[in-house]
């Protein structure tokens, strides 16, 4: 602090006895400053063509403590160096150059410039750094550190003029990258929204932002009032909206990839050890849950159904006992047989489709996907069902051209086979079309009929015959293929549905999601 005070008196007094020079200045002298037409956000011409940005703020606040009157020359940034060293202009702001400094006086430095690389955010173009620049071609505002260093690492370098125009140009895949101060790169990407474009810090010597200028009084006595102004934080409250501060103590971003890995893998072991015993126990809760549910439904909605072809076949088995094989005409026992048969094979029918539904609810299905041609798997499932068709009733296919897709065919087999049999079944006339599509990953299958359609009573829960207890199954054994369909598409995380034209007949749908392998 001491040394600080030390400073400031010594150039206060070098500015006392260089007050002959400075106080020349007046309303009608004024202190010349130059202001870039071209560099924002810290100078740039406003829309009315005055000189505004963060430095124009400054200066006025800068030259309102000194109580010394300036003006602002606005002039493209390319001329103001020169303009300066001619004496066209008493001020100017810029970074210090070694190069410059024997023939310019500059104050201490206001703040720092740091460098940062903007590439594109596509994989060939990522992480553009100084160690992948080797035949990279990098565009740049005419600097000498930035050639030396470009050449240095083998880069093919681009000076251009118009920085803006040259980050839209990267961005349309020009260049390679475009090196430029962190505060020109966020300025720019941000306002013009390039969201294909990415930046990085870039491993370069910062520069130094100063007041320079011919008149060493001047410098003199700038710096001591910039010392005030740092002090007072003015600096930092004009500034800090360019987001020159943010970063200069930046903690390397290794680090907090670092400190995020560790966190995340703390986090996840935390939460594996603390719930693995809970998670173990929800699932077998929810199969036993399943398997509560089934056992209730098949008890609740499916006794009486067993029992119509159970009593069946008793009833005949006994006039068939009772009668031997004397007391009834052979039409007649062979017609009981035949009836005693029929009855056995729908009861085991049904307990199939039951087990099958059972087995499916009751454990998770593995999908087996594999290349499938989708229009001749379609083909194929019409043919099969053509065979039954009643005498008059057509069947068509209307899908795509011919592709592959990535799906379980079993899947599809199995659902769509299930609404082709219930079309063929009920439709005795007209026709049934069997319609599919390929949409966002997504194949989409429908079967519509002019057939006899789905009763009122069954249509709100035709997919759920055991599900519901309210479903009211009267003299025959309902088929228990929709349901099963409905239970596949669900863990398939797909959606199966009924819709009833108006005209009459049915239309059944589903979706599942796939993978088409060539477009």
């Amino acid at each position: 602090m001491r040394q600080r005070l030390l400073y400031t008196l010594i150039l206060l007094v070098a500015a006392v006895s260089a007050k002959a020079e400075w106080s020349d200045y007046s309303e009608e002298q004024p202190v010349i400053f130059g202001v870039a037409i071209d560099s924002p956000p810290l100078e740039y011409s406003g829309r009315g063509g005055e000189p505004s940005g963060y430095d124009t703020e400054f200066v006025d606040k800068l030259m309102e403590r000194l109580h010394l009157p300036h003006k602002n020359e606005a002039m493209p940034w390319a001329d103001i160096p020169r303009a300066t060293i001619d004496g066209k202009i008493n001020l100017s702001l810029m970074t210090f150059s070694p190069y410059r400094k024997d023939s310019l006086h500059y104050s201490r430095a206001i703040f720092r410039m740091y460098y940062q690389i903007v590439y594109r955010s596509d994989r060939t173009s990522r992480h553009v750094d100084m160690r992948r620049l080797t035949g990279k071609k990098v565009a740049y505002l005419s600097s000498r550190p930035i050639s030396d260093t470009l050449a240095a690492v083998g880069a093919v370098p681009v000076i251009v003029t118009n920085l803006r125009q040259a980050i839209q140009d990267l961005s349309d895949g020009e260049y390679d990258a475009v090196l430029c101060y962190r505060y020109q790169a966020r300025y720019i990407v941000d306002t013009y929204d390039f969201t294909n474009l990415s930046l990085e810090d870039f491993t370069l010597m910062p520069r130094e932002y100063c007041f320079a200028s011919r008149d060493s009084a001047l410098i003199s006595l700038i710096n001591a009032e910039i010392d005030k102004m740092e002090e007072e934080g003015v600096i930092r409250d004009v500034y800090g909206p360019a987001g020159l501060f943010l970063d200069i103590q930046k903690t390397p971003r290794w680090v907090w990839y670092l400190l995020t890995a560790i966190t995340f893998i703390v986090l996840c072991v935390f939460i594996i050890l603390q719930r693995r015993y809970q998670v173990r126990l929800k699932e077998e809760m929810r199969r036993a849950q399943r398997s509560e549910r089934a056992k209730t439904v098949f008890l609740a909605n499916v006794n009486h159904v067993l029992r119509t072809p159970l009593n069946a076949i008793i009833g005949f088995s006994e006039v068939l006992k009772s009668n031997g094989n004397d007391g009834l005409p052979l039409e007649e026992r062979k017609r009981l047989a035949t009836l005693v048969n029929e009855n056995g094979e729908r009861l085991l029918y049904f307990i199939n489709q039951l087990l099958t539904l059972t087995d499916i609810e009751t454990r998770e299905m593995k999908l087996n996907r594999t290349e499938v041609n989708i229009d001749i798997a379609m083909e194929s499932y019409a043919e099969e069902a053509r065979k039954h068709l009643h005498e008059g009733v057509t069947l068509e296919v209307v899908g795509a051209e011919f592709r592959s897709i990535y799906a379980d065919e079993e899947v599809m087999h199995t659902i769509t086979k299930n609404f082709l049999d219930n079309a063929v079944r009920y439709t005795e006339k007209g026709k049934i079309t069997l319609t599919y599509r390929l949409e966002s990953n997504n194949l989409y299958v429908e079967v519509k009929d002019t057939g006899s359609g789905v009763p009122e009573d069954l249509r709100n829960n035709i997919f759920s015959l055991l599900n519901d207890k309210s479903t009211a199954v009267q003299n025959d054994i309902p088929g228990l293929g929709l349901t099963i369909c409905k239970t596949i598409v669900e863990h398939c995380q797909g959606d199966i549905g009924l819709v009833t034209p108006p005209e009459g007949g049915a239309c059944f749908w589903y979706w599942v999601p796939v993978k088409e392998l060539n477009k």
